[in-house]
């Protein structure tokens, strides 16, 4: 199994009485190898049956017609059985995989209510969840990390009175995704 550090992010908004939320969740992108496995493995069976017969029935001894046909099963059977294991053995994994993605995922709740003029978070595998007053937020924009300035790894950050809070992480959402993001609760405090 193979697993990206980037994650496949989705954002979903919803709009309901003066309230604005955005469920962002990114999931790892889970890759199964055991068809790597499994397809050689089933390749080299059949190569070994196909030697047992061979030796069983003195394919050497036979007319080169035989000859010929257990020269093509020998090239078209290990194919074959590697090509029909492989899909077989990836659908029977897709449930572990699944499991592995629903267990790495990542999920931010983003809530702008107008009326009540305040922004929450919440960080849903760490229940970390906080409260700002609209006052209290100067500047929701694109950063950084320190050395790192490239478009795959940039944060949603809210700048306030106490300093920065990092709405999204680097492996949380795309830069187009964040820029909408702080475009949209940039509109939300009134800003441009």
């Amino acid at each position: 199994m193979t697993k990206s550090t980037r994650l496949v992010t989705t954002v979903r908004e919803e709009s309901h009485a003066g309230k604005q939320t955005f469920v962002i969740r990114g999931e790892p992108t889970v890759q199964g190898m055991a068809w790597l496995i499994w397809g050689p493995v089933a390749a080299l069976l059949v190569v070994m049956l196909l030697t047992g017969l061979a030796m069983a029935f003195e394919i050497n001894q036979q007319i080169w017609e035989t000859r010929l046909l257990f020269v093509a099963l020998f090239l078209l059977l290990p194919a074959l059985a590697w090509g029909l294991v492989a899909p077989a053995v990836s659908h029977f994994s897709k449930k572990h995989l699944q499991t592995v993605r629903a267990a790495e995922a990542q999920e931010c709740v983003i809530q702008l209510d107008q009326s009540a003029r305040q922004l929450s978070y919440r960080i849903v595998a760490s229940s970390i969840e906080k409260k700002l007053a609209y006052e209290e937020i100067r500047q929701a924009s694109l950063t950084y990390p320190i050395g790192k300035r490239d478009g795959k790894n940039t944060r949603l950050t809210l700048s306030t009175d106490e300093g920065e809070i990092i709405l999204l992480d680097d492996a949380l959402g795309t830069q187009l995704q964040k820029r909408d993001l702080a475009q949209k609760i940039q509109q939300a405090l009134g800003r441009s």
